[in-house]
């Protein structure tokens, strides 16, 4: 472990990752990583620790979604990795620089002892995880030091450049008028490079002639000085664009971004950050970022001049320009993520995998704009940049930073009356919720996007929000097992979805609903959910639905008592699906109108519904389905008359525990909502049939059997009541019990 502290300005950075890089390049450690917890820290010790966990966890190597959501899963993250590098024999090397208290270093500091840390600050830290570690205080360079680092630079730009050898007293002066600090040294030969005929006491003397600001720590003011001169002799547009790109938001910055803020092309902003780098006004980023970053102090210079020598008017067209271009990038990269998209217009992308890495390394500042942006009041821009960040965002799972986008961007929408976009980004927010199948939080978001685009005219917008409203109900049926609180969240479904005019998924949530009604044994509730849908779906002339209608309404009036209209609906659903060419449905509809038949104890009837549907499962359907109504006549035959029916039938209610007994069945029916399997009906299993009328041909089997209703559940998709699969689905005759 390695501090090195001292005042600004005397090279501690430059220092610390010349030392990481040369440990590197002889293989001391197979990493080194730096991390500047300086610019996170503005806002607080957590925020810094936090946004420095992830930029370590990414140069290790651990991908963005596999990042922790919160600090102590990215330290537990962090510790995990590095110790199991060091215990491979792959040690790493941090350097962790800005550091102005224990609490920033500590959950940085990589653990195992083969590792190593180099702690970079301007006060000496001691104490818990720095305990024991080496300290190195950097200072001024000693007069002489001052000296020879001139004449070296100076040498290192150009060999043949004699200034500083001819007039070594100048060399002394300069250094004395920058304070010996070694930044300021750097950039006062960055002015001597620049200008190959200036001598060297012609700038001594400038400097010492530079007013000095009352600042209370005298040792910034040599900084201050040799920024004043050094800036004061930039060309107009050089001094311009470094003053603006103050503005800034990000550390690193390259020639777009310059360009945008500058309103220049980005080639002459190229050629701008080119000139300002070798006056040492910029530095080189490094190989991650690209670009380029402001030098230590300098920054808070530029800073101060933008804010005096720009106009509030400049300042903020210059950033609408970056906001400007953040969008239109922005959009590129997410024309990129998706697949249904045609291919992006612009040229800054070639693909997927640059188009990621470009909105990975600038998200925390795109997030930033879209604050920046409302601040102006420039709603639109906040809008498109919050809206071209989604998909971006959910591809990396950042939830959290997708619910903050789209509320910002809906509050911006809602500012400036753009009823569209505020419901685009309330549509938005609901899918974020719909994923995570959290339906009573979804609905409102979707209630509201409805609302929006009704206003707004928006008819597709409208449709859209129906089949996000179709998907989550569906997604969220399958989680859901309570009865009631799925009948409320379809209601409240059904409620928006009457609002878009679409009646198609109108029919189908009813159609749904009437079916979750007849689990709780609402019979007429369910018959009159399906009866609308019906209606609905005759008025679109739906075939298909119009059979599927027809079924599950006869169904609910078969279970309610109401067994004429039910076996008219079951004969005319039957039509249908023949019509259709639509076997298993035709065959299902046959075998359930014969069980309403054998309900009211009309035998031959039943016997030749039983009959049709043998003959269509025969031509088309599962062998098993033909086989379970073949058993059916069986049985029906085997009695013979209406006395041995009944006396059958009797015998099999005596016997048996619940209904299953009757049909040699196991398992539930078509819909849930009776009174169960085990339900038994002692007063009639145990009934006097002396007096039963042995005259018309009808048996009343109702009155002695405990068997109230038959129902199907053939447990195929094509007849699927979106319930999912029952608790047993292998019975043979499914009817359920009353």
């Amino acid at each position: 472990m390695l501090m090195l502290s001292g005042q600004a300005g005397v090279g501690k950075t430059a220092l610390a990752l010349r030392a990481a890089g040369e440990a590197v390049r002889r293989h001391w450690y197979v990493k080194g990583i730096y991390a500047d917890v300086g610019r996170a820290a503005e806002t607080s010790a957590e925020t810094a620790v936090f946004t420095a966990l992830g930029g370590l966890l990414h140069s290790l190597g651990v991908s963005e979604p596999q990042v922790a959501a919160v600090a102590d899963g990215r330290v537990a993250q962090y510790r995990s990795v590095v110790s199991a590098l060091a215990k491979r024999g792959k040690p790493v090397l941090v350097v962790l620089d800005s550091v102005s208290s224990l609490a920033e270093a500590e959950p940085l500091l990589p653990p195992h002892p083969r590792n190593c840390a180099v702690v970079i600050g301007r006060h000496r830290l001691t104490g818990g995880g720095l305990a024991g570690a080496c300290h190195h205080a950097l200072g001024l360079f000693e007069p002489s030091e001052a000296v020879e680092f001139v004449v070296r630079a100076l040498a290192a730009a150009d060999e043949h450049d004699r200034r500083a050898a001819t007039d070594p007293e100048a060399v002394r002066a300069l250094s004395m008028a920058c304070g010996r600090l070694p930044l300021a040294l750097d950039l006062a030969v960055g002015r001597l490079v620049t200008d190959r005929r200036m001598p060297v006491p012609t700038l001594a003397d400038r400097l010492q002639d530079t007013p000095r600001p009352s600042a209370p720590e005298i040792q910034v003011d040599p900084v201050r000085a040799v920024f004043a001169r050094c800036c004061g002799r930039l060309p107009a547009g050089q001094a311009r664009l470094l003053r603006l790109l103050s503005l800034y938001p990000g550390a690193h910055f390259g020639a777009e971004e310059a360009a945008a803020l500058g309103g220049l092309p980005v080639a002459e902003a190229a050629d701008v950050l080119m000139e300002l780098s070798r006056a040492r006004m910029l530095a080189a980023s490094g190989p991650r970022f690209g670009g380029h970053r402001f030098q230590g102090l300098l920054w808070s210079y530029a800073t101060d001049l933008a804010q005096t020598e720009e106009s509030c008017t400049q300042r903020k067209d210059a950033v609408e320009r970056l906001l400007r271009f953040h969008v239109a990038a922005t959009t590129e990269a997410d024309t990129w993520l998706d697949p249904a998209a045609a291919p992006a217009e612009g040229d800054r992308f070639t693909g997927v995998g640059e188009a990621v890495r470009w909105l990975d390394e600038h998200r925390p500042i795109l997030i930033e704009s879209v604050r920046t942006a409302i601040a102006l009041g420039s709603h639109g821009l906040a809008v498109r940049l919050a809206l071209g960040l989604t998909r971006y965002l959910e591809l990396r799972d950042r939830t959290a930073d997708r619910m903050t986008v789209l509320e910002l961007a809906a509050s911006a929408a809602h500012s400036a009356g753009d009823r569209g976009a505020e419901a685009e980004c309330r549509r938005r927010l609901g899918h974020i919720h719909a994923q995570s199948y959290s339906a009573s939080s979804a609905l409102p978001y979707y209630g509201n996007a409805m609302t929006l685009f009704l206003l707004a005219g928006d008819g597709s917008g409208a449709a859209a929000v129906v089949g996000d409203v179709l998907a989550l109900l569906d997604r969220y049926r399958a989680r859901e097992r309570d009865t009631a609180t799925l009948i409320i969240r379809y209601e409240s479904g059904l409620a928006i979805c009457r609002r878009g005019g679409d009646p198609a998924a109108v029919a189908a949530i009813l159609d749904t609903l009437g079916n979750l009604h007849q689990r709780t044994g609402a019979h007429h509730r369910a018959a009159d959910c399906h009866a609308e849908a019906l209606v609905l779906r005759e008025q679109t002339h739906d075939v298909d639905g119009v059979a599927e209608s027809l079924a599950n309404l006869a169904d609910a009036q078969r279970v309610g008592g109401d067994g004429q209209n039910a076996a008219a609906n079951y004969e005319r659903a039957a039509g249908l699906s023949r019509d259709r060419g639509d076997s298993r449905r035709e065959a299902q509809a046959w075998e359930n109108l014969g069980l309403v038949h054998l309900r009211a104890g009309r035998m031959r009837p039943a016997r030749q519904a039983f009959e049709h549907a043998a003959e269509v499962f025969n031509r088309g359907g599962p062998a098993q389905d033909a086989e379970r109504v073949r058993g059916r006549l069986r049985q029906l035959r085997g009695w013979g008359s209406r006395r041995r029916a009944v006396d059958a039938a009797r015998r099999q209610t005596a016997h048996a525990p619940d209904s299953q007994g009757v049909w040699r069945a196991s398992g539930e029916g078509r819909h849930e909502g009776s009174a169960g399997t085990g339900a038994r009906r002692p007063d009639r299993a145990d009934a006097d049939v002396s007096d039963v009328p042995d005259t018309d041909g009808v048996i009343d089997f109702a009155v002695l059997w405990t068997v109230a209703d038959f129902g199907l559940d053939y447990g195929d998709d094509t007849f699927d009541d979106g319930f999912g699969d029952d608790s047993d689905d292998s019975d043979d005759f499914g009817f359920d019990d009353d």
